[in-house]
């Protein structure tokens, strides 16, 4: 209790504390805050002004070289001869006895400089020039130097910093591959204006340095470069003050590209890599914070967290070079002063919040402790199952009514105890038993049968349309559908028999002690019946039929589990019937559900060590009746029951998703087969590739596609891809999206079964689609059945008024082939030319035709 008085005290004196603190914190960090925008802000205006005068620098100096190489005369050409001299390394340069780089031009001219007159006129000039205007520049304090770069490696340089530059330059020294030479042209400087470099490191005086570099052109025509370079430690000092304020001020700056010249914290660690720095990405706070765009003006970005510690950060961008540039301060070291006067406001409100509490514990302990106690004695006496005889009066009357409200809650505990004892074993739904019950009812039923040498029976119930309503009505609407089956269900049992709701859609029915299989079937046919009957509900008529699966015990298990597995087993079976029916478990369900699991796992096994094989079937000009083109078809070599059809292990892999890895392999081997045999048989045209539902459908598969075509080689006008109609009308917009990119990409599309489907012509039109493949199933009788002919006469002629080109399968004989070529179709597959036979075959056939033509 005297904690909480404590408690109670400090909850009145903590807020206004806080509310203190919170206010001066406001006020001092706005006060400092805004001496650093103003002192941040300066810098940035000094460090412009000082750059700036650099960007002027170079532009009077082109207009002063402009206007004096007009005059350039022999006097010039003197001048060089003089001054310049052949170095042992085969360079040119000055003469190391008459030259004094304080107050002299450099030049550096490479061992195949061509110097014919015209260059030494050029250089002879361009040393009056520098001399004269790097003399006078130098009295600016943000001059180290001054230099021009020509095409053919040629620096003339005015260095202040390194008098001895030229020296230090080796014969193959090449800056005209550098930005300080590119930046400059007339690709990257269409505006010929003055460019800054990003820091850039000089091989030849060993430092990083910054540059400005301007075109010089002369009569429209681009001769060099002119630059002046600033030390970047110089910019640094320009930026970051050795007296911070602060201790502890930290000091971000990034180039036009993002890449770091100061990393704050981690400035050792910038300076000891090689490769590009990067802050850690768990510095999520400072990276957002960089992340945001700056201004030329010193712009507060609020508070940010770097390595666990608080700053306030301070942005801008520095001209002209377009850096960012960011201050950290520490929070906790601007809210020192605060925090040293918080101490002792502190320990003044301990004091008195310790002594108001002794006071008032006093009281509170008297008034209150007692009544407490009691109250909780009769609560224990409560949670041990007894029930004391109520106290009329507690003493107060709060204290009074909290003691009815116990008993109250004691009565409502008792009542929903009870409620989740019942909803423990039963669904709430529609109050049926659930899964927990319907286990323990279910023993009870196989120990029964077993002492009585009586059978029973598992009905297993699923609503065959019921997820459509559900769907399209909502959940209300479905919620009261399921009652209203629930209550059908329960009212056609005996009170024996248990009707419980197995979850979702699903209930399952158990019937003990029945005379005959004939009296399951008649239960069974009687819950068909008044399930499909009409319901009304909110309004709507609604209408659903069941599927029902049964087991019979012992006949079909003894086991509870194994007992409704069989019968949900049996209860899909109906469902594949065409639903509203119901199907006994047989031995032939079973073998055939483990045949599907069997299978199931030898497909996954036979993708992971690739047991499958392509086979290729051609497809024939009916005109010149020579092969064009082949159809790859996937075969499975299973090592113990050998081929397995694809009409049985294709469904499967869709089902499993396997499907999108075996495809994958077909069109890489098939893409890989031809590109091999479009080098050797050139008048090879296509491979048709079969594409699944699933692999359509996938997200990324234009990618995929696209990254096989450039692993391969192959040319994409080689391949076509064969699609089927109900892939189509699935989704028509984004199958014409999807087709359309893979028709980008330059392969041909076929509609494969074309006319056994549901497509609609007006689609049609505006798919971008190669060719129609005419089913098997409209030639089979072509040359008997008339109908077979009407349709394939349309078929032809609507591919002819859509440009699309006909391929006709299933092709058997030389009636069907003859036909088909009056009809005008003009491609066929079919076993009247070839099976599909492996690549090994395919490449014989391949090549006895093309042995054929060249005897001809």
């Amino acid at each position: 209790m005297s904690w909480i008085v404590i408690l109670s005290s400090v909850g009145v004196l903590v807020p206004a504390l806080f509310a203190l603190y919170f206010t001066a914190k406001k006020e001092l960090l706005e006060k400092e805050l805004a001496q650093h925008l103003d002192y941040i802000q300066i810098v940035a205006d000094d460090f412009a002004s000082d750059l700036n005068v650099l960007t002027s620098n170079l532009e009077k100096l082109n207009l002063l070289i402009n206007r004096q190489l007009i005059d350039a005369n022999q006097e010039d050409i003197a001048r060089f001869d003089q001054r310049m001299a052949l170095s042992a390394d085969g360079a040119w340069r000055n003469n190391k006895a008459h030259y004094d780089g304080r107050i002299q031009a450099g030049l550096f001219l490479p061992p195949d400089y061509n110097l014919d007159a015209d260059a030494r006129r050029f250089y002879g000039r361009m040393f009056n020039i520098f001399e004269a205007f790097g003399i006078a520049a130098s009295s600016k304090q943000s001059f180290d130097n001054l230099w021009f770069l020509g095409h053919q490696r040629s620096e003339l340089i005015y260095d202040l910093i390194y008098p001895d530059f030229i020296y230090r330059m080796k014969p193959e020294t090449d800056y005209t591959g550098s930005d300080w030479m590119t930046l400059a042209s007339p690709e990257r400087n269409p505006q010929r204006e003055t460019k800054w470099t990003s820091p850039l490191f000089d091989s030849v005086s060993g430092t990083w340095i910054v540059s400005a570099v301007h075109p010089l052109d002369i009569k429209g025509e681009w001769v060099g470069t002119l630059g002046q370079d600033v030390h970047t430690s110089m910019l640094f000092r320009l930026i970051s003050s050795a007296n911070d304020k602060f201790a502890g001020e930290q000091h971000i700056l990034r180039d036009s590209q993002g890449g770091f010249l100061l990393a704050g914290p981690w400035q050792e660690q910038l300076e000891a890599e090689t490769k590009p720095f990067a802050i850690d990405k768990n510095e999520s706070e400072l990276l957002l914070m960089l992340s945001k765009p700056s201004t030329d003006s010193a712009t507060f970005m609020g508070e940010v967290s770097v390595q666990g510690k608080s700053y306030q950060a301070i942005a801008v961008v520095l001209q002209p070079m377009q850096w960012s540039y960011v201050h950290l301060i520490p929070t906790e070291e601007i809210l020192k002063p605060l925090v040293n006067t918080l101490y002792y406001i502190v320990l003044f409100f301990v004091i008195i919040v310790i002594s108001i509490s002794a006071l008032i514990n006093a009281a509170v302990r008297r008034m209150i402790s007692r009544p407490v106690e009691r109250l909780v004695e009769r609560t224990r006496l409560f949670s041990i199952g007894l029930k004391p005889q109520p106290i009329a009066d507690w003493g107060s009357y709060e204290f009074t009514e909290l003691a009815r409200a116990l008993d109250a809650m004691n009565e409502d505990l008792d009542r929903e105890t009870n409620r989740l004892a019942f909803m423990a074993t039963h669904d709430e739904l529609t109050g049926l038993p659930n899964r927990s019950l319907l286990d323990d009812r279910l023993e009870q039923v196989i120990t029964y049968s077993r002492r009585r040498k009586v059978k029973a029976a598992v009905l297993f119930l699923d609503l065959d349309q019921f997820k459509t309503i559900n769907d399209s009505l909502g959940h209300s609407v479905g919620d009261k559908l399921l009652q209203q089956v629930a209550e059908r269900i329960a009212f056609q049992m005996r009170e024996s028999d248990t009707v419980a709701r197995f979850g979702g859609d699903e209930f399952v029915v158990l019937v003990s002690d029945f005379q005959c299989i004939q009296d399951v079937s008649n239960i069974a046919e009687k819950l068909l019946f008044v399930i499909k009957q009409p319901y009304i509900i909110d309004g709507y008529d609604l209408r659903v039929t069941s599927s029902i699966g049964i087991s019979i015990c012992p006949d079909d298990s003894n086991v509870a589990e194994t007992l409704i597995q069989n019968a949900d087993t049996a209860m899909y079976l109906s469902k594949n019937m065409g639903r509203n029916a119901f199907q006994f478990y047989t031995k032939d369900i079973h073998d055939n559900v483990v045949r599907k699991l069997q299978l199931e796992d030898a497909l996954r096994k036979a993708v992971e060590e690739q047991q499958f094989i392509l086979y290729y079937q051609p497809k024939v000009n009916l005109i010149s009746k020579r092969i064009c083109g082949m159809e790859a078809l996937i075969r499975w070599q299973h090592p113990d029951i050998g081929i397995v059809s694809p009409l049985e292990f294709i469904p499967l892999a869709e089902e499993t998703g396997l499907i999108i890895e075996i495809g994958e392999w077909v069109i890489g081997e098939a893409f890989g087969q031809m590109k091999q045999w479009s080098e050797t048989f050139s008048w090879l045209n296509d491979m048709a590739i079969n594409l699944s539902a699933r692999q359509f459908q996938q997200a990324g598969f234009v990618s995929t596609i696209t990254k096989m075509l450039k692993e391969t080689g192959v040319e994409s006008a080689n391949i076509d891809f064969e699609i089927t109609e109900s892939m189509i009308m699935n989704d028509v917009k984004a199958a014409i999206h999807v087709l359309s990119e893979l028709k980008l990409l330059g392969v041909s599309i076929s509609i494969d079964d074309f006319g056994t489907g549901y497509s609609s012509l007006s689609y049609l039109k505006h798919l971008p689609a190669d060719s129609l493949k005419i089913d098997r199933s409209f030639v089979r009788d072509l040359v008997n059945d008339p109908d077979d002919q009407a349709i394939t006469k349309s078929i032809i002629a609507l591919a002819d008024n859509l440009n699309l080109s006909v391929i006709a399968e299933g092709i058997e004989t030389s009636e069907q082939e003859e036909m088909l070529t009056a009809m005008g179709c003009e491609y066929a597959q079919g076993y009247y030319y070839s099976r599909p036979v492996p690549a090994a075959e395919m490449q014989q056939l391949l090549l006895r035709q093309q042995n054929a033509a060249d005897e001809a």
